[in-house]
Formats: C-alpha cells, sequence, structure tokens
C-alpha cells in the first residue's frame, strides 16, 4: 500500500464518526447569528432583579421569552429548566404568566433564585430593615470563615471581619428579610476582594477595595430600586405557579405530578469547558453554606461532570461511537491533564441520565430548548450539540432544528498548535413524539 495513501487514510478515519454526524445534522442547521448575545448573561446585567447577581454562565431573559412566543408554548402548559441557575427561566416564566418549575444542585443559584422570585408585599420593611443594619456600630464579630485557601488571597482580614460582622447582623432578621439582605452581602463579595471570576477559576487582581459597608449599602438600594420600579412591570403575570426545587437533574428530582406533564424544558446544561462551578463561586459559598473545604469538594464532585476533578462511576458507562473516537484519540496525545478522557466520557454519561429523565417529565409533543456549546481539546473537537441530539434520539426524542448562535475562538495555545478553528454554540429543539 502507498505509504501517504495509508497515512491519509487513517486521519479520515479518526474523524469518520464526527463527520458521520455533521452529515447527518447538516440539514438541521439554521443561522442565527442574531441570537448570539440572547445565549448569554449580558443582556440580563441591565435588567431589574435579573441582574441582581452576577451569574456569567447563565442566558438571557429574552432568549426565553422569544422561544416560548416563537414556539408557541400555551400558558397552560408548565415549563422545566432542569439546569435553573439563578433563576432567569422561572423568573421570566413569572414575568410573562406561565407556570414554572425548575430545578439546581447548587445551594448557592436555589438561594439566588427564590430571592428574586419572592413576591414583596411591603417594600417599606426592606427599606427599615437596610437603615437598621448600616446603623449598627461595628464591632469585631464572632464568626469566622471556613479555611479554604482562596479566603485568605481573596480577603485582607479587615475586609473578612467586615464580612462576617455584616452576616452576623443580617443573621437575626426574620426570613424573607434576612435572605434579602444577604443576597446583597454574597452579590458584593467579589468587588470587595481580589478576585475576579475567569472561566475556570477565581483569577487574583491588585486593586483598591472599596469598604464592605459603601459597597452593600449601594447594592441593597439598587435593589430596592429595581423592586419599587418594576413591582407591578415584572410580576404582572400574577398568580401563575412558581417552584425551585433542590435537586439532581440527572436522578428522578422532581415531584411525580410532573411525570409526563411538562410542556416545555428551556434550559442550558453546564458546558463541556472545565469550568468547576464550586471554585467560581467559593468565596459565595464560603459566606454561605461551607463550614470547611470538605463542604466544597463534597458540592465539586455533586455536579454534572463538566469539570475536569470528574470521576469515573461505575454503572453509567455509555458506548456513543463519536464519544468513543474522541476519547481514543486523545488518549493517544500528550494532554495537559490526562483526565480530560475521564471528563468527557463523565459529561456524556451524565447527560444521557439527564435526556433520560427529561423523556420522563415531558408530555407528548412537549418540547426541549437547549443550549450547549462544543468544546476542543488538544485539536480534537467535540461537537457537544450532535452528540446530544443523538442521545436524544436514542430515548425517543427527535431533532427539529439546530439554531446556530455564534463561534467562539480557541485559546491562543490551541491556534499557535492546531489553527484557529471556530467552536459553535448552538440551540438543539428536541420534541417528544405523539
Amino acid at each position: 500500500m502507498n505509504t501517504s495513501l495509508a497515512i491519509k487514510h487513517e486521519i479520515d478515519t479518526s474523524y469518520f464518526e464526527r463527520k458521520r454526524l455533521e452529515a447527518k445534522y447538516t440539514r438541521y442547521f439554521k443561522s442565527r447569528l442574531d441570537y448570539r448575545q440572547l445565549v448569554t448573561y449580558v443582556p440580563n446585567k441591565k435588567l431589574p432583579v435579573y441582574n441582581w447577581f452576577k451569574y456569567k454562565e447563565g442566558f438571557s431573559r429574552q432568549l426565553v421569552y422569544n422561544i416560548l412566543k416563537d414556539e408557541q408554548v400555551s400558558k397552560k402548559d408548565i415549563i422545566f429548566d432542569p439546569f435553573a441557575g439563578c433563576g432567569t427561566t422561572l423568573l421570566t416564566c413569572k414575568e410573562f404568566g406561565y407556570k414554572v418549575v425548575g430545578l439546581d444542585i447548587l445551594p448557592l443559584a436555589i438561594f439566588v433564585a427564590e430571592v428574586k422570585l419572592q413576591d414583596w408585599s411591603d417594600l417599606s420593611l426592606l427599606e427599615k430593615a437596610v437603615i437598621s443594619l448600616m446603623n449598627v456600630k461595628y464591632r469585631k464579630p464572632k464568626l469566622s470563615l471556613p479555611d479554604v485557601s482562596i479566603i485568605d488571597k481573596a480577603f485582607p482580614k479587615h475586609i473578612q471581619e467586615e464580612i462576617l460582622f455584616y452576616k452576623e447582623h443580617i443573621l437575626e432578621y426574620e426570613k424573607p428579610i434576612q435572605d434579602f439582605l444577604m443576597l446583597g452581602l454574597i452579590s458584593v463579595l467579589e468587588s470587595v476582594s481580589y478576585t475576579s471570576k475567569d472561566g475556570q477559576f477565581l483569577r487574583l487582581v491588585e486593586r483598591e477595595i472599596p469598604s464592605v459597608k459603601d459597597t452593600l449599602l449601594k447594592q441593597l438600594k439598587n435593589m430596592i430600586d429595581d423592586l419599587y420600579l418594576q413591582q407591578q412591570a415584572l410580576f404582572k403575570g400574577g398568580t401563575a405557579k412558581i417552584e425551585i426545587l433542590k435537586g439532581d437533574a440527572r436522578e428522578l428530582s422532581l415531584p411525580i405530578k410532573y411525570w409526563g406533564k411538562i410542556g416545555a424544558v428551556v434550559t442550558s446544561p453546564p458546558y463541556l469547558n472545565r469550568y468547576d462551578y464550586s471554585r467560581t463561586y467559593a468565596l459565595e459559598l464560603c459566606a454561605l453554606f461551607a463550614e470547611d473545604s470538605k463542604y466544597i469538594n463534597n458540592i465539586r464532585h455533586s455536579l454534572l461532570r463538566s469539570h475536569i476533578e470528574s470521576k469515573v462511576h461505575k454503572g453509567k458507562w455509555i458506548s456513543l461511537p463519536a464519544v468513543d473516537e474522541i476519547v481514543q484519540n486523545l488518549k493517544a496525545k500528550e494532554l495537559n491533564n490526562n483526565r480530560i478522557p475521564i471528563m468527557i466520557q463523565g459529561y456524556f454519561e451524565d447527560m444521557n441520565l439527564v435526556i433520560k429523565q427529561l423523556v420522563t417529565y415531558l408530555k407528548p409533543g412537549g418540547i426541549v430548548a437547549l443550549v450547549v456549546a462544543n468544546a476542543r481539546f488538544e485539536g480534537e473537537m467535540v461537537p457537544t450539540d450532535l452528540i446530544l441530539s443523538e442521545l436524544a434520539e436514542l430515548n425517543g426524542l427527535k431533532t427539529e432544528k439546530i439554531w446556530i448562535t455564534r463561534y467562539k475562538g480557541n485559546s491562543s495555545q490551541q491556534m499557535a498548535r492546531y489553527g484557529k478553528v471556530p467552536v459553535r454554540e448552538t440551540i438543539v429543539f428536541w420534541r417528544k413524539p405523539l
């Protein structure tokens, strides 16, 4: 055999399964680059209540509204978000009068969403609480932050003590006022730290740190102003039923009353991008929930396996040709982290379990709109949208369309070695047959 032909054949077959998927799903592709910002958190930054907590992994209110409108989802249907995050889908449904249930495994996400979804009948009580909190005379706090390494890197000692001082006094208020004030406090933690949320990690930055008191007061005043300005407009949906639950989208975590009753799913799972939410939101988790580093580790290993510390879970193995192809190719390369193949395999195992649950929850004719992004590791493209669509079909759903919303560049290291290859971010639409 001609050596050059043999090499070419080897290269071609190493991408055969992914090429097959591209050929299979090409007819479903539609360019919707007008959605490139809507699949991000950016539009929410200027929206009252939606912007109370910076959650850069989320999507926009406008995206949820557009999907519900374009797909002609009835207000008699129940909407479901199994990765509710900080509540954009739920808040949008509340605003426009849809019944909705949300689920998330991250305690921080549940806390933030619950506060944003709270109905406030007397805003004067919030005003009085803020005034009284700001008038408390400082004293050294009795509480302490957990012994997690990022804490001392993020906050000087006097800032740590100021944070704890306000936390102590906030805990003296009754709920839901306590929760409103606490959300204000955790929302400013990044602003009063030497950290910046940057991809997979909290990046350390040099800057002058403002006082916690001044930053917190500004945040709480803005939150109250939002409620005064938007109370009627935001909650014009009235009595639409809203429920958010802590649970795992990979398991049957919703009450039986929702099985086969969901009309539409609008969601975005964690991307296959090595981001670890337990690290990104470590400051907030430590301030609210964590007693020690063990708590953070437990959170890390409970999350969907989209990060590099993902573990092998026995009994969840799936074998998809495209995934096998990617994993085999990566194992033959010199990786900057040898756990990347484990993460990729684990991600699709977990998402297979999620899809199984969605099939259980959906009513016949129900639709799923899933925002996802492809990934690239050491030159190996991972067509997440197409692999998930194949999993959806294996579980009984039908692919209707795949909207390409934007293309993202690869890292400078990847470009130097493999050239610039854009990575798609898409919305995949699946429907449960009647």
